[in-house]
């Protein structure tokens, strides 16, 4: 007898009344909650507040939206600033993958109100001026990536508490060797209001690399006006001063094993991912080319002497944002 074909037993299956059984598809899993956060859901109109997500389940990525008047978000940074007085409803998705199916976060709501001093320019310990960095269009700021890496949790944790303004923020922001880049800092005063035509100066080399004593090296810049890497400048009438220079750095090494430049929203908990503990082990004697930059408020004291830390220490009268400049090869 001859054997039938596949298409032939087919046939013959359905002659009879005989269908094959269909395999079903399992169904997606629904992933872990998703689980909005923010430093703070009240702020001034004109200022930025970066949303961070937690939770979710596989490889799937994260996008952020926003509703509300005046409001706009970074899809992938999460950076989320707005030019009006009103409130911003934020959601996150997270598409599907693998085994689990697309996942949307409940909305997570930020308050942006009107700047209205509430007394004289006097800054203090308690009442900082403030320095916050807005570069808020990371893409053309000749900086790699979509946005700075913030790992203040840990840094107030191990240093700034202890000699900075408990306000501070410590950022990472990586460049390639010889790239021009543009930084835009916000100012404010102890009073919350916009300090216009305020004399400043970005320190490019408050902490070059190579004084952490572990055999990293400095990252140096240069630009116009630039005199022992500061730089001077005078804010607008809305607050903001930006300045631009560039790279000296010929060469660098590459990028590390597992490295991840960008906040992931996979984080477990807030102050720890791939993203800060990559940058972390980078400035830890591995041999790279980095320097920390603040920007200080005419003459406020922003860091203390060592003598002088932690709760008791009321020498600081400014907050500043700590910025950790890389320089990485292919990042």
């Amino acid at each position: 007898m001859q054997r039938m074909t596949g298409a032939v037993s087919a046939l013959l299956l359905l002659a009879v009344g005989i269908t094959t059984p269909t395999i079903a598809q399992a169904a997606l899993r629904p992933q872990a909650h998703l689980v909005l956060h923010a430093t703070s859901l009240k702020e001034h109109d004109g200022t930025s507040e970066t949303i961070h997500v937690m939770g979710g389940s596989g490889a799937g990525k994260v996008l952020f939206g926003v509703l509300g008047n005046g409001c706009s978000i970074g899809a992938v940074s999460g950076v989320l600033s707005d030019t009006k007085v009103s409130t911003c409803e934020v959601i996150a998705t997270k598409a599907a993958a693998g085994i689990y199916a697309a996942a949307s976060s409940a909305p997570l709501r930020v308050a942006f109100s009107a700047h209205i001093p509430t007394g004289p320019e006097a800054a203090s310990n308690l009442m900082p001026d403030r320095a916050a960095l807005v570069t808020t269009n990371w893409a053309t700021s000749g900086f790699a990536g979509t946005h700075p890496v913030d790992d203040s949790v840990n840094g107030r944790t191990w240093f700034l508490n202890a000699f900075y303004s408990p306000h501070d923020r410590w950022l990472y922001a990586y460049v390639r060797p010889l790239a021009t880049v543009t930084m835009t800092w916000h100012i404010t005063g102890s009073n919350g209001q916009i300090l216009a035509h305020q004399a400043v100066t970005l320190q490019t080399q408050f902490g070059p690399g190579a004084n952490n004593g572990k055999g990293d090296l400095d990252a140096t810049f240069t630009g116009t006006g630039m005199v022992n890497g500061n730089m001077m400048g005078t804010t607008n009438v809305n607050g903001n001063v930006s300045f631009t220079f560039t790279n000296t750095n010929t060469s660098a090494p590459s990028t590390p094993s597992g490295w991840s430049m960008t906040s992931t929203a996979e984080s477990a908990t807030l102050g720890s991912n791939v993203s800060q503990a990559a940058a972390e082990a980078i400035e830890s004697g591995s041999g790279y080319a980095w320097a920390r930059m603040a920007l200080q408020i005419g003459n406020d004291v922003f860091t203390a002497p060592n003598s002088l830390n932690g709760v008791n220490n009321q020498t600081t009268n400014e907050a500043t944002d700590l910025v950790d400049v890389i320089v990485l090869s292919n990042p």
